[in-house]
């Protein structure tokens, strides 16, 4: 007998920005405690996916597109689909085809491999008519990465904990260039890293009732008084990704840009400007700039829901 063809669901898996990172403890279990605000941008993949049930009554996943190159194993999105039927009660009997088009660069900062995972969850959440409860899919999502539930909602949020305290922020906007240089930053040696500093001063999350006011207040506040504590580890340990980010903020500093930041543990790096015309004017600076030629760039804003 010959089965339907599966539907296909298909959803947008946006990349995500630090404007700010601290990291304020350490648990008995080594996880790092942090603050940040992630934002969501409009750079991003797309993921797609198909389910049947399949009469062999065993959960079988099929890949395409830009991840097959990776392990099944370790590929989030494999294993966001097998922990999902794992705690949806639904049984094991089905096949999922999963299709991803990657634009986010790995091993970024970007979250691009939590982002992807959080929505086969959405995905999966979307066919199945929600079988399993928000808080539960967190907590799923948590066990997988600690940026996936941050990807599970959609809007700007400040962080906590180790990534599972989400306060969602509104109002947020920007104007970005991101930029990857041609060189990876594992996150384990990073955080490993003893002069890491795991005792950064607390960020009252009443001081984002500013975005609702005032965007450029927030990013005022923010460049002032708040850092990515990884960067300053990530500048020791790398010598050429520190020259690349002093060639990168020489380039865009003199179109006033709000920050100039590195996202998560790197080795991206972005740069917020208030309007389109001063995000135009940085992109062509750092397009000519020859030293940035190895990298890739993008052009793109903070998402708003």
């Amino acid at each position: 007998m010959n089965l339907p063809t599966p539907a296909k669901l298909s959803a947008f898996s946006p990349a995500k920005i630090n404007l700010f990172l601290h990291i304020t403890g350490r648990k008995a279990d080594g996880y790092h405690l942090l603050q940040s605000v992630f934002c969501p941008i409009t750079l991003g993949d797309q993921v797609s996916i198909s389910v049947q049930a399949n009469p062999e009554n065993e959960l079988v996943v099929q890949r395409s597109g830009d991840l097959v190159h990776i392990p099944e194993e370790i590929d989030l999105t494999v294993r966001a689909c097998k922990a999902f039927y794992t705690h949806a009660n639904l049984g094991i009997g089905h096949s999922v085809f999963i299709h991803v088009s990657k634009q986010v660069p790995e091993q970024a900062g970007l979250g691009g491999g939590s982002s992807n995972a959080a929505t086969v969850l959405r995905l999966l959440q979307q066919h199945h008519q929600h079988p399993i409860e928000p808080e539960q899919l967190a907590s799923i999502g948590l066990k997988l990465g600690a940026d996936v539930p941050f990807f599970l909602q959609e809007s700007s949020a400040f962080v906590e904990g180790i990534g599972e305290v989400i306060t969602p922020i509104q109002g947020i906007s920007g104007h970005l260039i991101v930029y990857k240089p041609p060189l990876s930053c594992p996150t384990p040696k990073i955080f490993s890293d003893p002069q890491l500093t795991r005792n950064s001063s607390d960020v009252k999350i009443a001081v984002f009732d500013s975005a609702r006011r005032m965007n450029s207040e927030l990013m005022a506040y923010l460049k002032a008084n708040t850092q990515n504590a990884l960067q300053a580890v990530v500048s020791r340990n790398f010598p050429d990704w520190e020259c690349q980010f002093g060639v990168f903020s020489s380039c865009v500093a003199k179109f006033n840009p709000q920050l100039i930041r590195m996202s998560g543990s790197g080795s991206a790096m972005f740069a917020v400007f208030a309007s389109p015309s001063q995000l135009s004017n940085a992109v062509a600076a750092v397009a000519d700039a020859p030293e940035l030629n190895a990298g890739q760039w993008f052009a793109c804003q903070i998402k708003n829901g």
